[in-house]
């Protein structure tokens, strides 16, 4: 059936397709504003407003798909951009964008010091808005639309544009992000999209997707892990995270696919790439009790600090005025079909 015949059905679109805009009261997240968004497949998100358009709550159908860490939601104004100070607020969630200075480690560069992931992740957005809209073939679709501002006088002028759109019948979404360097000089740009799964689609149940032309320990201590890295387990308690380079190596469009599917509950997420301009991925395995997460990261650098990044190559620039585009399309798996598809 289509939209317009269903809406002889309906008093108020909020019965197949919700978006809301809300506010928290408790503890470290009161004031914090945020997009809820329902639509009519079983998908619901939430897009934290006051922290750069993340994303902390993915859910289908009932079942959790990120993990939520143990600080929950945070509000910006208890952001500490000192060494690991980052970790004090972050929620991790589905999503958490890091960039756009700097990712990765804490370290110090030419004289200035670096806090772990950089400050996009804590910046409130400007100039948002969010609309659901009838397109001409009268497939209704949501899009919130928002810009954060990562700039200071003396220093980098860098901001983020952001576009997510869903449609109403839909198990996905599209994260469009297009980066510029508004001052007028060359401006170093590193970002990552900092993807985090977690229980109950996250198990030793689960299946790990990530169809890699190469696969690189990111220590010493990830490489005593290598042979299993794509192996769930039990959560322990005396578990130490491990991290590894994977290389893509795209379709005729530069796309490339990762996934986790859970075989238990039928149900799994799947991430699109566009390797073109996200040209680095972490995977991030911790496997701990209460710590219970995978991330899947795609990003246009390395994570071991800027002077790292610059020598082996990977460290990205602006020119003055210039643009970076980034796309990603997020989508639940139903039913082990669907992932042996993606597999294929």
């Amino acid at each position: 059936m289509k939209f317009k015949d269903e809406k002889q059905y309906i008093g108020h679109v909020d019965q197949i397709f919700k978006v809301k805009h809300i506010k928290l009261q408790d503890g470290k997240a009161n004031g914090v504003t945020m997009i809820q968004v329902h639509n009519s497949s079983g998908m619901n998100f939430d897009i934290n407003m006051d922290r750069g358009m993340d994303i902390p709550y993915l859910d289908f159908k009932g079942q959790n798909i990120g993990f939520v860490s143990p600080c929950g939601i945070v509000s910006p104004q208890y952001f500490d951009d000192k060494g690991l100070g980052f970790l004090k607020s972050f929620t991790a969630g589905f999503l958490t964008t890091c960039g756009l200075k700097h990712v990765g480690n804490p370290c110090e560069y030419d004289g200035q010091s670096y806090g772990l992931h950089g400050n996009l992740s804590h910046i409130p957005v400007e100039q948002f808005s969010y609309e659901i809209v009838e397109d001409k073939e009268e497939i209704p679709y949501l899009e919130i639309k928002g810009k954060v501002t990562d700039a200071m006088i003396f220093g980098d002028k860098i901001s983020l544009a952001r576009a997510i759109k869903c449609y109403y019948k839909e198990k996905k979404f599209t994260i469009s992000d297009i980066v510029t360097n508004d001052g007028f000089k060359k401006v170093r740009h590193m970002i990552l999209y900092h993807m985090n799964i977690g229980y109950p689609i996250l198990s030793p149940d689960s299946e790990v997707y990530i169809p890699f032309v190469e696969v690189k320990p990111r220590n010493e201590h990830s490489k005593s892990g290598i042979d299993s890295w794509n192996k769930l387990q039990l959560p322990d308690a005396d578990y130490k995270e491990m991290c590894y380079y994977h290389t893509f190596k795209g379709d005729k469009e530069n796309i490339a696919t990762v996934a986790i599917y859970n075989s238990k509950l039928e149900i799994g997420i799947a991430i699109d790439i566009d390797v073109s301009t996200l040209d680095h991925f972490v995977q991030w395995k911790m496997m701990g009790k209460g710590e219970y997460v995978m991330g899947l990261e795609p990003g246009n650098v390395t994570i071991d600090g800027i002077e790292d990044a610059i020598t082996n190559g990977s460290m990205k620039y602006l020119k003055a005025g210039e643009s970076f585009r980034y796309y990603l399309n997020v989508k639940i798996i139903e039913g082990k079909e669907e992932f042996e598809s993606i597999k294929k």
